[in-house]
């Protein structure tokens, strides 16, 4: 270490050994005498003036210094970079996605490398799909490592032994020489590995003259030697060679209909907690669960319990009805002929288990019909609604023994407080947040993108704001704004700028079943009709699409919903339709096009997507982000209410909840600082130009990357 010292001219214990040599003084600058004082400090003695970037560091995931965290800021300032590791996982890639789109769009061409391996066949076709992805809307390019050793002895896939796990990062200064930050240890590309498992990484600086940066350029240089590039074809055969590889049972992609249910730990609890509460003499109370936790179970396992001569649950849609009426069947194990519905067109009057539409009940020629004592147990799904005067219409009529209400959202915007319609009783509360680390829910990796925006637009960010309702355009002047608007919607621009950010954001590994939310149901339509004529590069054939809406007949939603399901659509254009009771659980993809204040709103229409379903690894949301001062509906829809936008802003101080993770592209995260939102996300290119959007700007970026691969060192591939 004393030669190290005394090569550099600031530091007090300088011998003036190799002084004369030329090499080294060009590191006679400012940098180099910070990573002078750093390793001194790190390797020999602790100073607390050094410069802690540059210091040696062990990042072990312990602590809040995480290995993803160090990478994406990173990828924030660096210039270029190189990864070389063993294991990828899809999860990572979603969590890091924001961070190489944005690296690459600061960066030029053949900034990025990703190197990786086929070893023991950890990473599936399904992982190099999204990294051909990656390849191919960035300026990142991916190389599998498949050296045939100089021993010609003959390998297979699976004896690549290939097992790095290292990360270099340079950085360029204005007037200084190139600094490379590496990190050496145990971490692959893996959630898991990034985050919570205990790992050993150090962090270790050095300038292009120092011996390590040599030993780590050449190592790269040759990795690249011994690796092919990742493409289609490369793929194919892969897959193929992967399916003959014995494979870990399949996860079935259907769930048993006659598989006996059981409580979960959280219905339990809220069992126990309604048992005390009617012990106590309370006759109602309210239930606040996450959307995909199993609240109609919930409400049937307590029914199972209570016993009631009859019960009533009343909802606002007949999907919702039967979907809770096959829920009690399966839970109660009662014949078919116990149960009945009260709607539009069927009134099942005298069953013991009642399943009734608030539309049909609440009508006085119907409500009539009932005795007030007629039920013992009533259930209110979606009690939010509540206040709504056919809601407190059947409320004040009956006098059950006991009411239970659920809601995912009670909070409201109109200020009426549904829990004191139920004594204030809350027998359990489990919000999207707890529910996700419960690991109750799917994953969801949430991208925040900057709205299309035409030029008059631009200046006027009002002029196609004129509001998301379906409200009354009788006159000529509301009629030619809502036509113009609606243009403006429906340019074709726009919707091969969002069926751009799809491709980008969305999993390249997965079949696509997606909800699209509109604003309103003609712009529904309208999009509808456009995305059934543009290309599916996915599925290599036209997307298939339907809008469904409010004014579609039952009957056609129904068949709707199931070819979703069947895969034989991609997408269902909706508006308001599908915010709540209607379960699709395949739902994999959710894109918010419409713009909404409103965290309940938000909070349903997020929440399609977080249904378990076997097979179904996340869900990705893209929020077409239009008002910036909007972002704190994320927190709300993760922590509940917290009383004012600031408050919740402040509530997200983590871009991840478990596998799940939130993100902004740069012009989103810009207007959301403009907006004074006061959250940074860590975001380091808060310091440097923000790239402008461009429509299709990657369309045709080649499909191994978009530019040579560009070693460490500044050399290049010797074919």
């Amino acid at each position: 270490m004393s030669e190290v010292q005394g090569n550099d001219p600031g530091s007090n214990g300088s011998n003036g050994s190799n002084a004369s040599d030329p090499s080294q003084s060009d590191g006679h600058d400012a940098v180099g005498s910070s990573l002078v004082d750093a390793v001194m400090s790190g390797f020999v003695a602790s100073r607390e003036t050094t410069h802690t970037d540059l210091e040696p560091m062990l990042i072990s995931n312990d602590s809040g210094h995480t290995m993803e965290r160090a990478i994406k800021d990173e990828l924030g300032s660096s210039r270029s970079f190189d990864m070389s590791v063993a294991f990828i996982s899809r999860d990572a890639l979603f969590r890091l996605r924001q961070y190489f789109l944005d690296f690459s769009g600061s960066n030029p061409s053949g900034s990025g490398r990703i190197f990786t391996s086929t070893l023991n066949y950890f990473n599936s076709p399904d992982v190099f799909k999204e990294l051909l992805q990656l390849q191919a809307t960035t300026n990142i390019t991916v190389w599998v490592w498949q050296s045939i050793s100089a021993q010609h002895v003959e390998q297979t896939i699976t004896s690549y032994r290939y097992h790095p796990k290292g990360y270099v990062f340079r950085h360029d200064s204005d007037g200084a020489k190139p600094l490379y930050s590496a990190y050496v240890g145990s971490s692959n590309l893996t959630t898991n590995a990034l985050n919570t498992n205990r790992e050993w990484n150090l962090r270790v600086s050095t300038l292009e003259q120092g011996g390590l940066y040599h030993q780590l350029s050449n190592e790269i240089d040759a990795q690249l030697e011994e690796s092919v590039p990742l493409t289609g074809d490369w793929l194919a055969e892969y897959e193929r060679d992967f399916q003959r590889h014995p494979q870990l049972p399949q996860i079935p992609t259907r769930i048993d209909p006659h598989s006996p249910i059981v409580p979960n730990a959280m219905q339990r609890e809220a069992l126990r907690n309604l048992a005390e509460l009617r012990a106590k003499g309370e006759t109602r109370a309210i239930i606040i669960s996450a959307t995909g936790t199993g609240k109609t179970h919930l409400s049937a396992f307590d029914v199972q319990r209570c016993r009631p001569k009859r019960m009533l649950y009343i909802a606002q849609q007949q999907q919702i009805l039967d979907a809770a009426r096959a829920s009690y069947i399966q839970v109660l194990g009662c014949p078919d002929s116990d149960t009945g519905l009260v709607t539009g067109a069927q009134r099942d009057d005298d069953k013991r288990y009642t399943f009734a539409t608030v539309q049909t009940l609440s009508r006085p020629d119907v409500l009539s019909r009932f005795d007030p004592n007629a039920f013992d147990y009533i259930l209110v799904d979606e009690v939010h609604h509540a206040a709504a005067d056919s809601y407190r219409r059947i409320i004040d009529h009956f006098r059950p023994d006991f009411m239970l209400g659920m809601s995912a959202t009670p909070e409201r915007t109109d200020g009426i407080n549904i829990f004191q319609l139920f004594g204030n009783n809350v027998a359990y509360e489990i919000r999207l947040q707890r529910a996700l680390e419960e690991d109750m829910l799917c994953p969801f990796h949430y991208y925040g993108v900057a709205e299309y925006l035409t030029e008059d637009e631009k200046q006027s960010p009002k002029v196609h704001r004129i509001g998301t309702a379906d409200g009354d355009a009788s006159d000529s002047s509301s009629r030619h704004h809502l036509e113009e608007w609606l243009e403006q919607l429906s340019n074709p621009h726009r919707v091969r700028y969002i069926i751009d950010k799809i491709q980008v954001y969305g999993e390249a590994s997965s079949t696509v079943c997606g909800l699209v939310f509109c604003s309103r149901r003609d712009e529904a339509a309208r999009l509808s009709q456009m995305f059934n004529q543009q290309w599916n590069q996915q599925a290599e054939r036209l997307y298939r699409t339907q809008a469904v809406t409010g004014e579609t007949p039952a009957a056609q939603r129904s068949v709707a919903v199931e070819r979703l399901e069947r895969g034989e659509l991609d997408y269902i254009f909706t508006v308001d339709l599908f915010n709540e009771g209607i379960d699709i659980p395949r739902v994999n993809q959710i894109v918010m096009l419409r713009q909404t204040q409103s965290s309940i709103i938000f909070t349903q229409q997020l929440g399609r997507g977080l249904r378990k379903f076997p097979g179904k690894v996340c869900v990705v949301v893209i929020d077409f982000i239009g008002n910036y001062a909007n972002n704190y509906l994320i927190p709300l829809a993760l922590y509940g209410n917290t009383g004012d936008r600031d408050t919740a802003r402040k509530n997200l101080t983590h871009e991840a909840l478990g596998v799940s993770s939130i993100s902004f592209d740069a012009i989103a995260l810009a207007g959301a600082r403009v907006a004074g939102s006061g959250r940074s996300f860590g975001y380091a290119q808060a310091h440097r130009a923000i790239p402008p959007i461009t429509i299709s700007a990657r369309q045709n970026t080649d499909a191994h990357g978009c530019g040579p691969a560009r070693p460490i060192a500044g050399g290049h591939r010797g074919d």
